[in-house]
């Protein structure tokens, strides 16, 4: 009986380790995926889900100087940038030339019901992460190359708030099949960032004070819905294939 009780506790054990080496792998498995290398990935706004999901939203909350609580939110109707892989798997995308605009190349956020906003990432870029996005608890880095960089934004042309450099969780990645091949990653974006990379600006301009709804203090910030497709295309712009698994 002791003999019979050892031989299963070792088998115990054996699964147990094959069950983590299992889940190790598996894990290791989540990477962006591209039919060429290099491959260039480029955002673009998820058409296919309409226009709710397609855009990015921002959502601060806080108290004004009266003490109450004050919720504003941003709203984009699309988000592009680029990032390049020399390898056809990553598990880490950087995106550069990050832009929150229309079809034009005209500003397409807005704060509340008609202020226009300009958003200005200076130097600042996204570093995607490909680890838990099957999960949507990826990570998100905003990483700024210049001291005393963010995301710049600004309400009918005053700067308002700053986003400074910070690290989040809470993206999500999965695949589409097109013709029954797997052509185009979407993520998905739910964002709590953490307050103390928000910063209030010109806290006493009227702008700011009636966009804001006099926000003096800041105890929760989201970036929340805002389905992006990344594309993979050749290094000269010729389309190619672009998973997630």
């Amino acid at each position: 009986m002791i003999r019979n009780l050892k031989v299963l506790f070792a088998a115990a054990m054996a699964l147990a380790v094959f069950g983590a080496l299992s889940a190790t792998a598996h894990a290791a498995e989540e990477k962006f995926h591209c039919s060429v290398a290099p491959c260039t990935a480029t955002l673009a706004p998820d058409e296919a889900t309409g226009t709710t999901t397609a855009h990015h939203v921002w959502v601060m909350k806080g108290k004004n100087t009266e003490g109450k609580e004050v919720s504003v939110s941003f709203t984009c109707n699309q988000l592009t940038g680029e990032a390049t892989s020399a390898t056809s798997t990553a598990t880490e995308l950087t995106f550069t030339n990050l832009r929150y605009e229309d079809s034009f190349g005209s500003p397409s956020c807005k704060v509340g019901a008609a202020a226009t906003v300009s958003i200005d990432f200076t130097s600042c870029d996204y570093k995607f992460a490909s680890a838990g996005g099957a999960k949507s608890t990826a990570q998100i880095h905003l990483l700024c190359t210049t001291a005393g960089d963010g995301i710049d934004l600004f309400i009918n042309g005053v700067l308002c708030v700053k986003i400074t450099p910070a690290t989040a969780a809470g993206l999500g990645f999965h695949d589409s099949k097109i013709g029954g091949e797997k052509k185009i990653t979407t993520a998905t974006v739910n964002v709590s960032f953490p307050v103390a990379a928000v910063m209030l600006e010109n806290s006493t301009n009227p702008t700011c004070i009636a966009s804001l709804g006099n926000l003096s203090a800041v105890t929760s910030a989201v970036y929340t819905t805002g389905n992006t497709l990344i594309k993979a295309e050749t290094s000269g712009g010729v389309a190619a294939l672009g998973w997630f698994e």
